[in-house]
């Protein structure tokens, strides 16, 4: 059994305004906590002596924090982006959740096209950008393939 590292899963923003999704890594991130946050509900049935408690859903998320480097082109669009002060649908972006291989093969790939990129601080002591990606919705399963650098989603 072959271990997982850190450099397997990426984390991808769409950055651009189009119809065409621009995937753009989020590859100086110190962090990668994947939380399922399960939605769950209990019931009390008069037949069991303990509570039974169902998942009805998910509301999964991604904490990330990159390093402020302004030659890089995620921190360069978060940076622009967030300093807009959006709000409400204007915060939505596709996330595209991938493990890419290095030899160029297909792979797995998930995506959200209803995330939600939620700004956390801007810590210049710190050199970081936090934010979290609250992935609503539902994500699509597909195929990832990377060919000179760019990435491509098909669902």
């Amino acid at each position: 059994m072959a271990k997982l590292t850190r450099n397997l899963f990426i984390p991808c923003i769409d950055t651009s305004d189009t119809s065409t999704p621009t995937w753009t890594p989020i590859d100086l991130s110190t962090i990668f906590e994947f939380a399922f946050n399960p939605q769950e509900e209990t019931y009390g049935y008069i037949c069991n002596a303990n509570d039974s408690t169902e998942v009805t859903g998910y509301a999964p998320e991604l904490p990330q924090e990159i390093v402020l480097d302004s030659a890089n082109p995620i921190y360069a669009f978060l940076f622009d982006f967030f300093m807009g002060f959006p709000v409400g649908s204007d915060l939505n972006r596709k996330v595209l959740l991938c493990a890419p291989d290095s030899t160029g093969a297909v792979t797995k790939g998930y995506m959200w096209p209803q995330a939600v990129l939620s700004p956390t601080a801007l810590n210049t002591v710190d050199g970081k950008l936090t934010f979290t990606l609250k992935l609503n919705g539902d994500k699509q399963d597909g195929t990832v393939a990377i060919s000179g650098g760019n990435i491509t989603f098909t669902a």
